[in-house]
């Protein structure tokens, strides 16, 4: 399975990032698209994971941006998927009580990169699954991980970058 995200310039497109025109709690919230190739014929469904390991030495954790299951087996998955997917989606790392974000919406769904001291590098992760996790809206990455852990048939993961 391979992955391709359009760059501009070896960057997240600003759209997708610190510098979009659209937020919410002043978080990045319009997904970017991703194209899929090589999808193994099993597969049942896919999950992603978007996280920004460069984070640690700032926030003393790897920081989540984006989880989502049980996507319907696609070769592209569109712009702005988060916003407009019913399925599950986790929470990622602006729930964490070392943060004052209270906003169910940015706290359940894509919440772009906004690197603050320098481009960072962004770990995507595309999951090729033999079958839904059955995960409901709002789970934390451990649960992702276990739920997943029998099922997936193929990964593959690409490093982003994004400007700060």
């Amino acid at each position: 399975m391979k992955i391709k995200v359009i760059l501009d310039n070896g960057f997240i497109p600003d759209k997708f990032s610190k510098y979009s025109n659209v937020k919410v709690s002043d978080q990045p919230i319009i997904s970017f698209p991703i194209k899929l190739e090589d999808v193994p014929e099993e597969t049942k469904a896919l999950a992603i994971s978007l996280i920004d390991y460069d984070a640690v030495p700032r926030t003393g954790f790897p920081f989540i941006h984006w989880l989502v299951t049980d996507i319907p087996v696609t070769n592209e998955i569109p712009e702005d998927f988060s916003r407009n997917f019913s399925g599950p989606q986790g929470k990622n790392a602006w729930y964490s009580r070392f943060y004052d974000l209270d906003d169910e919406y940015v706290i359940n769904h894509y919440a772009g990169p906004t690197p603050p001291d320098k481009p960072h590098n962004y770990t995507l992760t595309v999951y090729a699954l033999n079958e839904i996790t059955g995960l409901e809206n709002g789970f934390f990455y451990n649960q992702f991980l276990n739920s997943i852990n029998e099922k997936v048939i193929e990964s593959t993961q690409i490093k982003l970058q994004a400007r700060n």
